[in-house]
């Protein structure tokens, strides 16, 4: 005989000790106990860009929302703050060139070699105990009809938590970024079969054990206390799945408090999940609760003989009679119902593979805790069952008894997030899956930069002159070559992304520079009219000619279009499209003599008279425009107008960008106010995004489209500026929505290192901490660096930026380039 008695051990298990039974309706869970239980995910504003009467707003909101529960219902909110060490791997992107690749795995290896960053995701868990069926049975018959009278406890009951959470829901959207924790089905390999995952129950497991990854429910999804068990160990330090877990437990409260009173609980650099569960009662519970601690204190105020023979034989107790005080006082808002009270209990969940080091980080948040003004204690004897409290719909375990209302919770949870941007580029027109543009190490918490807000990629950036404007640019022109087939169109001044579009191969033209000078400026000419296949080109075509005309003080007439549109199309069937041959044709002297300044016999036919195109756009196009800024308005406008025409034939669904340096000598026009205007309108659909950066906030408001870069957008850059208080520019910055604070942070912030965005998914302030390379290539836009990089040019042809990199004092240069 074998014995088998030890092996039939039926004392309770982990399993026995959490609540949940099964999944009932999608993203409901059905606990042992009758409660139904439903999650979200969400993000509240940044606690560091808000205002304290925007906070005090949000407070406000949150409790009138939870105000309407009562009896029966818990809250849960977990702020979980966990490592991340996620950088875009190498196979994500699809850099087609050595600089940008160095440039980029120059980043990759300053975030992961600096492992102190985490950010905090928060989740929000309702749970509700349905009334027993003896109690709410006169209610069926009373105020439901047939139907309703007909059909079961247990429908009835997941109706009305639907209805229910579907209101709050809606509620909280209007506060918080909000999102249920759903179940979703995946069809496997085989085709066949479809498995069934569900986020509500992957949050529970990860409150469990810390790990975070799908778990696949069964067919009929019952018995989930199972799926979620662990190896449990009581102690004084309790193990869960072989690490030591630490509970440390807010015990004390400060008198009074404010939100995000707690808020530097959420940003410590260590991994913890911080849950705190609110219990809610009824008015009338309430006040019963509050009135036995009325009569408790009451009790205090005069010792025990003088009440019972009416004597005054020593002062009266202070401290009581306040008590008593403030218990009255708690009693009148639970009458009013502007508040609703419950318990409240907060701890810090900690796990760790060391035990030493999990008491030092223990005792780092008690601390902090304290800090505060919160009493705090490291649990030991305690320590599993304010574990077990912490976990999702569990209400039982772990009751702290001193009653909390919703206003002072509104400022004790975890309500406020720092921003860390999201994961993966949003723009749907990109492939599933894409990496963000470019992720920063700021702080403790990372920051994922994107352009774009759903499909709008449209970017503004203010900053005064040597703020970091053009690093920005010339990194973000870098950064954006990940995504396959990218293209980037940068009208440049300055020369700043020289560098950069000289390293990666791309295309620098200095458009009306100086024959003697460095670039292609001496070399290139256009020939606009040199497309007219099609109607689109033709109609163009025209409407260019009657700028030029139009530049040179003529007024255009009827006739004078007419024949233009004659003279456009007689040029579209012969050879010869060059502008001469169509000043030679046109019949109208006006029109002749006009267009002579833009003929090889004038001034700008260098540029603009040329028999074939000698504009080639490739993948990475820098337009250096300053020289032909000073040409004037007369010179300007053909020129831009032709490339912006190039630019636009260009974009056909591939990933694009166009940046504009100095975007406020092309809103002092109005052809260009038209053409931006039209571009933020439409090149969204054609998948391009369009960077308008300027040093110049007063031409910006006088361009007369301020309403239009406002709206069309969403994604602002702001640079340090320390006249943003000053009268003028300050209204500036509130009139394209920025607060007080914000204000104050564009105002504070470090020049050449620190960058302000806002987007309607968030905000928040970063340093994009440049490594040597980066900075090789995106910030070297001096006079002395530009002659130091045409000499190693000259003399060493495309590889000049590996020796360029060895004069910089880096060594490992031509290593770091091959490798990239």
């Amino acid at each position: 005989m074998v014995s088998l008695k030890r092996f039939r051990h039926s004392g309770p298990s982990f399993s026995d000790l959490v609540p949940y039974a099964g999944l009932v309706d999608n993203g409901v869970i059905l606990l042992k106990d009758g409660s139904l239980l439903a999650g979200w995910y969400f993000a509240g504003p940044d606690s560091e860009s808000s205002t304290d009467a925007e906070r005090n707003e949000v407070s406000r909101q949150i409790n009138a929302i939870l105000s309407r529960l009562g009896s029966g219902w818990m809250l849960q909110v977990e702020a979980a703050r966990i490592p991340t060490t996620d950088y875009p791997a190498e196979s994500a992107c699809h850099f087609p060139d050595a600089v940008t690749r160095a440039i980029d795995a120059e980043r990759r290896a300053h975030f992961e070699r600096d492992r102190g960053h985490f950010e905090s995701r928060h989740a929000l868990i309702l749970t509700w105990q349905p009334p027993e069926p003896r109690r709410s049975a006169m209610t069926r018959y009373v105020y439901s009809d047939a139907p309703s009278r007909s059909a079961s406890h247990a429908d009835t009951a997941l109706n009305s938590f639907r209805t229910s959470i579907r209101e709050i829901e809606q509620y909280l959207a209007n506060v918080v970024s909000i999102r249920r924790m759903v179940t979703q089905e995946v069809e496997e390999r085989s085709g066949y079969r479809v498995a069934r995952y569900d986020e509500l129950f992957q949050f529970i497991r990860f409150c469990i054990t810390g790990e975070n990854h799908p778990i696949r429910l069964p067919e009929i999804p019952m018995y989930l206390d199972w799926l979620v068990t662990a190896e449990l160990q009581h102690g004084l330090t309790p193990t869960i799945e072989s690490r030591y877990l630490g509970v440390v437990a807010i015990d004390g409260l400060p008198a009074e408090s404010w939100p995000g009173i707690l808020n530097t609980l959420d940003q410590m650099p260590l991994t913890y999940r911080w849950s705190s569960r609110f219990v809610f009662l009824d008015a009338e519970e309430a006040r019963a609760k509050l009135e036995r601690t009325r009569k408790k204190w009451q009790q205090k105020v005069r010792p025990f003989f003088d009440q019972l023979f009416q004597t005054q034989s020593r002062s009266v107790d202070q401290d009581a009679m306040m008590m008593v005080a403030e218990t009255e006082d708690a009693i009148a808002e639970a009458s009013s119902q502007l508040v609703t009270y419950g318990y409240y209990t907060s701890v810090v969940v900690i796990f760790d593979e060391v035990q030493l080091r999990l008491q030092e980080k223990c005792e780092a948040v008690r601390r902090l805790i304290q800090a505060e003004g919160f009493g705090a204690r490291v649990e030991t004897l305690n320590a599993t069952d304010a574990f077990l409290g912490s976990l999702p719909g569990v209400s039982y375990a772990n009751i702290r008894e001193p009653l909390v209302n919703t206003r002072n919770l509104a400022d004790l949870i975890p309500l406020n997030s720092v921003w860390s941007g999201n994961p993966v580029a949003p723009c749907p027109f990109y492939p599933t899956g894409s990496p963000p543009l470019m992720q920063v190490a700021s702080g403790s918490s990372p920051f994922r930069l994107n352009l774009h807000v759903d499909d709008v990629g449209h970017t503004l950036v203010f900053g005064p002159t040597g703020s970091g404007k053009s690093t920005l640019l010339a990194l973000i022109a870098a950064q954006f070559r990940r995504y396959m087939n990218a293209q980037v169109f940068a009208f440049d001044k300055g020369r700043s992304m020289l560098p950069l579009t000289s390293a990666i191969g791309g295309d620098h033209y200095e458009i009306g520079g100086d024959p003697s000078g460095e670039g292609e400026g001496s070399r290139l000419a256009f020939c606009p009219l040199g497309e007219l296949t099609s109607e689109s080109d033709r109609a163009w075509a025209a409407e260019w000619i009657e700028i030029l005309v139009a530049l040179q003080g003529v007024t255009i007439t009827s006739d004078h279009r007419n024949a233009i549109s004659r003279q456009i199309g007689l040029l579209a069937a012969s050879r010869g499209r060059s502008l001469s041959d169509f000043v030679s044709g046109v019949q109208i002297r006006e029109i002749k003599d006009a267009l002579y300044h833009y003929t090889v016999d004038g001034p700008m036919g260098q540029l603009l008279d040329a028999e074939q195109d000698g504009l080639a756009l490739g993948a990475f196009q820098c337009f250096e425009v300053e020289e032909l800024m000073n040409m004037g308005e007369r010179n300007l406008v053909p020129v831009l107008t032709y490339l912006f025409r190039r630019v636009e034939k260009r974009l056909t669904g591939a990933p694009s960008l166009i940046i504009l340096d100095e975007a406020w000598l092309m809103l002092g026009h109005s052809v260009f106010r038209n053409k931006i205007r039209e571009w933020l309108k439409v090149l969204r659909k054609a998948n391009c995004a369009v960077v308008l950066a300027t040093q110049s906030i007063s031409d910006a408001e006088r361009s007369g489209i301020i309403d239009v870069l406002k709206e069309s957008c969403p994604t602002k850059i702001c640079l340090p500026n320390g006249a943003a208080r000053e009268p003028g520019t300050r209204e500036f910055y509130e009139r394209i929505g920025f607060n007080s604070r914000q204000i104050e942070i564009v105002a504070n912030a470090l020049p050449k290192h620190e960058y302000y965005m806002t987007s309607p998914d968030g905000r928040r302030l970063f340093d994009m901490a440049l490594g040597p390379v980066a900075l090789s290539f995106v910030g070297a836009s001096g006079k002395d660096d530009l002659k130091r990089i045409h000499a190693l040019f000259r003399e060493h042809g495309s590889d000049w930026p590996v020796h360029w990199l060895q004069q910089r004092g880096i060594a490992d240069a031509e290593a770091r380039l091959s490798a990239a």
